[in-house]
């Protein structure tokens, strides 16, 4: 249990620091050290993380630093697309789901070692763009329960 509270602090950091992350470790914390299902650790993770950015949101917008169009056009979508990815997970193992887990960390990785440089658009990108991404994003989170922070 010990090492579930360590795991439990990473978590929160990791959250803290960087934004994302949580997820990551949220889903081996509760599959490998303590012992639950993937599926239900899956489930699980998507409560525990949104809970732990939802309350390390509310400073950062109340100091007026959320772009809120980007809520709306990002983040409604992506939650419709979490119940997507919910729902198509209903087809697969959990040993599936850890498995494509595992790839999308891989890749995840691969990007964020070798980043590309950021190109700004004037007036932001296109808000069909925005939605699009948050729908597939969010059908990766509810698939993998992970992703969003990425």
């Amino acid at each position: 249990m010990s090492l579930a509270l360590l795991g439990a602090l990473l978590i929160g950091l990791s959250l803290g620091l960087l934004g994302s992350g949580g997820s990551i470790l949220t889903v081996p914390v509760l599959v490998y050290l303590l012992g639950e299902p993937p599926k239900q650790a899956i489930a699980e993770s998507l409560l525990i993380v949104g809970g732990i950015a939802l309350l390390g949101a509310v400073p950062y917008a109340l100091r007026g630093l959320v772009d809120f169009r980007n809520v709306l056009f990002f983040g409604l979508p992506g939650m419709a697309g979490t119940y997507l990815g919910a729902w198509l997970s209903r087809f697969v193992s959990g040993e599936v789901q850890l498995l494509t887990f595992a790839l999308v960390m891989l890749l995840a990785a691969y990007f964020m070692a070798r980043p590309l440089p950021l190109k700004r658009q004037e007036g932001g990108r296109k808000p069909w763009k925005i939605v699009l991404d948050g729908l597939f994003v969010g059908a990766l989170t509810g698939f993998v329960g992970w992703g969003a922070g990425f």
